[in-house]
């Protein structure tokens, strides 16, 4: 075996502490960590990875999600000591959301989520606090969509291409599933509301998920409730 130092070691034969659990499919297991999110959009912000660099102004205050494309994806899991280089500033790091769709076959489904929580893994195991990043498909591969993670954790959703009646039942479905299974944990949503969503999730609209926004300002969320269930200011002419 060719000899490699330590970050390509990892890179290659991803290698974690051998005090982090694992399932049956060798899925890491996601911890809970301490997460204050009471004050997102009014003193802490969403920043796309796109947007996130390692000398990033008021990296403290933002936690990193990384909603998109998988070509931005890849690399991330390719090259994990850089992206943990990058986001090590931040207040806390989302894992990445890859891909997956109805249909699509067992083993990339597997890879998906794998991929998803191995890099959640990595980054705890670096001293990061980790959002992990929960995606579903069919009810049949629910018990892989979402393993690695615990109840009691900050988990982050997305609603964004969801708008038909087919992705409308799936989503809620998919939702409430994951509600059943995590009850205590807290929910982050980007994009628009779908009536039957818990009034206690965090919903940020698309756009303030970019991390553009990081002035203090007077709202919180739009048409949502806030983390102690008093309503949010509507702001006139700002839509979701």
């Amino acid at each position: 075996m060719p000899h490699y130092d330590n970050q390509e070691y990892v890179r290659i034969m991803r290698t974690l502490p051998k005090n982090i659990e694992t399932d049956i499919f060798s899925i890491p297991f996601i911890a809970p960590d301490d997460i204050n999110i009471s004050n997102l959009n009014n003193g802490k912000w969403l920043i796309g990875i796109k947007n996130a660099t390692a000398n990033g102004n008021n990296a403290k205050n933002k936690i990193v999600h990384m909603f998109s494309h998988d070509s931005v994806l890849r690399p991330i899991y390719d090259n994990p000591y850089r992206l943990l280089s990058r986001v090590s500033r931040y207040y806390a790091v989302a894992t990445p959301d890859f891909s997956m769709y109805k249909g699509m076959c067992f083993p990339d489904i597997l890879q998906a989520v794998y991929k998803n929580r191995w890099i959640g893994a990595f980054l705890q195991s670096n001293g990061k606090k980790v959002v992990a990043t929960v995606g579903w498909i069919e009810k049949e591969y629910d018990y892989l969509t979402f393993a690695g993670l615990k109840d009691g954790s900050v988990f982050i959703i997305s609603s964004l291409s969801t708008r038909n009646n087919l992705s409308e039942y799936e989503f809620l479905r998919g939702y409430h599933e994951m509600r059943n299974r995590f009850p205590s944990s807290k929910i982050i949503c980007v994009g628009l509301p779908w009536k039957g969503i818990d009034q206690d999730v965090c919903l940020i609209s698309y756009k303030d998920s970019f991390g553009s926004r990081d002035k203090r300002c007077t709202y919180w969320q739009q048409k949502m409730y806030n983390w102690d269930m008093s309503v949010a200011e509507e702001v006139v002419g700002y839509g979701i």
